[in-house]
């Protein structure tokens, strides 16, 4: 465990720390009421007086009137004297979590009801219980969770404590010795154990006590603790010479691979000095992590992440790669590298991370130059620029080949009238049709084509560059519109895709009778028609 730093918040309470103290008042009483050398009037008004507080201050004095110990038959008769009514508790959940910190806050109180009061606190609210009654009970006063232990109470809280590197490495000792003495479940060493007996500040001693109090209790759990403390040069030679004796009595092969290793093991000495450079390696590292903490660091690690994710923006919606093949595959008519393209422009539109990067992004601006970012919004936001995205719809292409058509024609008109027909009137009508028919499918699959390019040139050219630019400018609804407006342009493209495959397939046709034509030209059409027939 790391530092017991005091939890501004306790699981399911939201009363804050400096809440958490008592005060005057709740001190007084239940300083009063747990004073077995006042008198029983003092007592009993002090009961009274938190009972008319209610909330936490009901729920402290709840607490101890209920708690086991020595005192437990004096304090129900004064509970009945009061004639406080325990039976329908008038607390809540997190009334009585604060009612736990002033018993355990409140120095007037005996240690053992403090001592109470923490280790329910820490079944309440486990690590974080835990940290709050290091805070509440003083550092140096831990050696009563061995005696508790012992007696069959606070095993979490003992846990806890022993693997509580803050805490004095002695009292962890002793604390440890009653762990390793308690019944656990047969193949279960807790871990804080295991490290306990690996200490290296730790006394070997001590270490090979703790080994063999839980080789005692349970011999094949102890096997490991044994060989751990039997394999370590830095244990005295005659603490490791008696690990595997008790090693011989539970598994007598693991004992002579041990006792072989001894002449292998470096000296003490050595061994010391080994340890000493790999403490002072650790402080190296310590120091260097402390500076990587520092302010300035912390500052320029945020400027070069912030630029990462923006230089990541920027690159994703690059005209250096993102469908730069697209004119040539429509152009080679390349089913499968159109596809390609449009599925890369689709897949940068769409990436599900873009949003998370945008958030990740504001977060990190921030915390590094402030609140001046516009806010993360909690809903959708409308696309920026959609109406500019390049729009074509089937019935489009309809329309344009009707222009195109009437277009057509209407120039074979104007020659004719100026030049005149050919000799075989019909045989010049049946050119026309095929060279205007063959015009336009070519036309309609050059716009279809175009207007993928189109696509393509808007994101890589206005949308992306302007969501990259909102993002530069920590203007992140402008960078959220764009990337709205990107999803828009994907779907867009999928549609053109369809229409540009539809149209290098098909053939389109006009037909001239569609519109009017002077009475000469009608009736030679007509002819045409017939003789089509």
């Amino acid at each position: 465990m790391g530092s017991m730093e005091r939890p501004e918040l306790l699981p399911d309470c939201e009363v804050p720390a400096r809440r958490r103290q008592p005060d005057d008042f709740v001190e007084t009483c239940l300083t009063r009421l747990t004073d077995d050398s006042l008198a029983d009037s003092w007592r009993i008004s002090s009961l009274q007086a938190c009972s008319i507080r209610g909330g936490s201050a009901m729920a402290a004095a709840s607490f101890v009137v209920g708690a086991d110990g020595p005192w437990h038959n004096a304090l129900q008769r004064i509970a009945r004297e009061s004639r406080v009514g325990f039976e329908r508790p008038d607390f809540t959940y997190a009334e009585y979590t604060v009612g736990l910190c002033y018993v355990a806050g409140t120095k007037g109180v005996p240690a053992g009801l403090r001592h109470r009061a923490a280790d329910d606190l820490v079944h309440r609210a486990d690590e974080a219980g835990y940290a709050e009654a290091r805070s509440l009970l003083p550092k140096n006063g831990w050696g009563w969770l061995a005696d508790a232990v012992r007696e069959g109470w606070a095993v979490w809280t003992a846990h806890l404590f022993v693997a509580d590197e803050t805490a004095a490495l002695t009292t962890r000792l002793k604390v440890g010795l009653a762990l390793a003495e308690h019944d656990h479940p047969a193949g279960y060493v807790p871990d804080s154990l295991e490290r306990l007996v690996a200490h290296p500040q730790a006394p070997s001693a001590d270490r090979l006590a703790l080994a063999a109090a839980v080789a005692r209790r349970a011999p094949k759990d102890g096997v490991a603790l044994l060989r751990s403390l039997a394999s370590d040069p830095l244990a005295q030679a005659g603490h490791r010479m008696q690990a595997i004796s008790l090693l011989e009595g539970i598994d007598l092969v693991e004992a002579e691979k041990v006792r072989a290793l001894q002449t292998r093991l470096p000296s003490g000495r050595t061994a010391r000095g080994q340890h000493r450079e790999a403490a002072k390696q650790a402080e190296r590292e310590s120091a260097a992590r402390r500076d990587r903490e520092a302010p300035e660091a912390v500052a320029v690690r945020l400027e070069s992440t912030i630029e990462e994710i923006l230089d990541d923006l920027i690159s994703r919606g690059s005209a250096d790669w993102l469908g730069d093949q697209l004119d040539n595959h429509i152009a080679e008519t390349d089913w499968e590298g159109v596809a390609q393209d449009i599925a890369d422009i689709c897949g940068v539109a769409r990436a599900e991370n873009l949003a998370s990067s945008l958030d990740l992004l504001e977060v990190l601006t921030r915390i590094r130059y402030g609140d001046d970012a516009s806010p993360i919004p909690h809903s959708g936001l409308d696309a920026v620029g959609d109406e500019e995205i390049p729009r074509l719809a089937r019935e489009d292409l309809e329309e344009y080949v009707q222009q195109e058509g009437e277009r057509a024609w209407r120039r074979w008109q104007d020659l004719i009238e100026k030049h005149g027909w050919n000799e075989d009137r019909l045989g010049e009508l049946d050119d026309t049709s095929i060279e205007v028919n063959r015009d336009l499918t070519d036309a309609v699959c050059q716009k279809a084509g175009d207007h993928l390019r189109k696509l393509q040139q808007h994101l890589v050219w206005e949308l992306w560059p302007g969501l990259a630019s909102a993002a530069s400018e920590r203007d992140y609804a402008r960078a959220r519109g764009h990337a709205a407006s990107a999803r828009l342009l994907a779907d867009e493209a999928e549609r053109a895709e369809a229409l540009w495959r539809e149209a290098t397939v098909r053939s389109f046709s006009f037909d001239p009778l569609t519109l009017s034509w002077p009475r000469a030209l009608w009736l030679v059409f007509e002819e045409w028609q017939s003789a089509r027939r």
